[in-house]
């Protein structure tokens, strides 16, 4: 006859081998579909719909596409010359970026794209975005053009007329920085408030 003490050390046993078998199955499901998300979102960066080519006229006249840009990481976001506070934070962090890259900033291209085609020229608007750093490549053209660009890259815009201003309007727009491939495809995107440290992780992808 099997004493009582017998009896609860084989129960204890029984309980914590059901409690292992439970645990493992339930780190294999976790991650099982941690692994699912992952391969969701990398499929849906290649099948995102964001990007396309351009034609528009840089420092100099010079004329780019898309295909200028093609064998770097391209880095581009949109805005204008006038705009007081989002336009320059961007701006800012494209800059921070390439200068933590340091001599391996010439790895990657940024451009800076207007939307307000009617003041920016691309003369004004390629010495607003040196203003930040010499290798951002400022972009303009004619209405048409600028207005393909941004629809491309899905870049909300609306003209907002000021009154009792010398500016006389200014342009709500999102304020996305848009991460290509070396192809030009699109990779991923940052809001506008990111921060220089997270645009360098995702470029290591590349560099």
């Amino acid at each position: 006859m099997k004493s009582p003490f017998l009896k609860g050390i084989k129960r204890g046993i029984g309980i914590s081998i059901v409690l292992v078998i439970f645990w493992l199955l339930s780190d294999f499901f976790y991650f099982s579909k941690l692994d699912n998300k992952h391969k969701v979102n990398l499929e849906s960066r290649q099948d995102a719909s964001i990007g396309g080519d351009f034609d528009l006229i840089g420092k100099n006249e010079k004329k780019y596409n898309i295909e200028s840009f093609k064998g770097k990481p391209l880095l581009i976001f949109f805005g204008f010359a006038s705009c007081p506070d989002i336009c320059p934070y961007g701006l800012t962090m494209i800059s921070s970026v390439l200068d933590s890259l340091d001599k391996e900033s010439n790895k990657i291209n940024a451009v800076f794209i207007t939307l307000d085609p009617e003041r920016d020229d691309y003369q004004k608007v390629s010495e607003f975005a040196n203003i930040f750093h010499k290798e951002i490549i400022g972009l303009s053209g004619s209405q048409e053009q600028v207005d393909k660009a941004a629809l491309a890259w899905r870049v909300y815009k609306k003209k907002v007329l000021l009154e009792d201003s010398d500016l006389e309007y200014t342009i709500d727009h999102s304020a996305f920085i848009y991460l290509m491939d070396r192809n030009g495809k699109y990779y991923t995107h940052f809001p506008h408030n990111v921060d220089a440290e997270e645009i360098l992780k995702e470029l290591k992808a590349f560099i």
